[in-house]
């Protein structure tokens, strides 16, 4: 089932009656997995088709986080035969929701087995306590615009970042472009040209006998291992995947304590 990036308005009619209950709750929320059978029989009949994995409550009366497995999480109301796709934020702890409840449901990843010796590394320029595994294609166009975003907030001065090179076979260029990046005497500058400048012909010193094959192979392994099929991928230092280009959970983590 698609979940549509709807305006829910029934939804957000009841946010605006309860905001000032709700937004002026300077407390943390903690969600639980509801056991009212009367809510589940409601959300399973509204979805006949779909898996609903766990159904969470949330800080608004009759409003729930509907866990849907690989659709992600979506929003619903008892009142509503509305879907709202997104991120519940709370605007005074600037606490997310939904990425509480993503955490909450993904397991660690043990990053001892990633050979990071592979990896493309950006160190910060002080010493930090944060690491960012990233699985990318320098092809992707939404590998490049996270690239552009990570640039722009400075989050390579925030982590220890390890660039995981994955051409996909849906990009014809990405195999060289990956070759040019890990031979390149310059790999990190090589990498930015492509992803940051995206400059497609960048003046690249090769270093003598360079072959990548081993590299792909190790990687293509691990990321069948991980679950990965596309990029960007992120791992956080803590083991926490991050799928697709969510800046936003990238910035958290960064910013975040130790």
């Amino acid at each position: 089932m698609k979940i549509k990036r709807l305006l829910l308005i029934g939804l957000m009619g009841i946010g605006f009656v309860y905001a000032d209950n709700v937004a002026n709750s300077k407390s943390n929320f903690e969600p639980k997995v509801t056991t009212d059978k009367s809510v589940t029989l409601y959300f399973n009949k509204l979805l006949p088709t779909t898996q609903i994995d766990k159904i969470y409550s949330t800080p608004y009366p009759d409003t729930y986080a509907l866990l849907l497995g690989q659709s992600g999480i979506v929003y619903g109301n008892l009142h509503s035969n509305y879907l709202m796709a997104g991120h519940l934020f709370n605007l005074y702890t600037q606490d997310d929701l939904t990425d509480q409840l993503i955490k909450i449901n993904t397991p660690k990843i043990d990053i001892s087995k990633i050979n990071l010796s592979d990896a493309v590394v950006s160190k910060a320029p002080t010493k930090v306590n944060k690491k960012l595994i990233v699985f990318i294609d320098p092809d992707c166009p939404y590998c490049r615009q996270l690239e552009e975003q990570m640039y722009k907030q400075g989050i390579d001065k925030k982590a220890d970042i390890y660039y995981v090179l994955m051409p996909l076979p849906m990009h014809p260029n990405a195999k060289e472009h990956v070759k040019n990046i890990i031979c390149s005497n310059n790999q990190i500058a090589t990498l930015k040209e492509y992803m940051v400048n995206n400059n497609e012909n960048p003046t690249v010193k090769l270093a003598d006998g360079c072959n990548i094959e081993a590299v792909l192979e190790r990687t293509g392994s691990i990321a069948r291992e991980l679950g990965i099929n596309g990029t960007p991928a992120i791992i956080t230092g803590d083991g926490t995947m991050i799928m697709g280009a969510d800046i936003d959970a990238i910035y958290s983590y960064v910013n975040g304590k130790k």
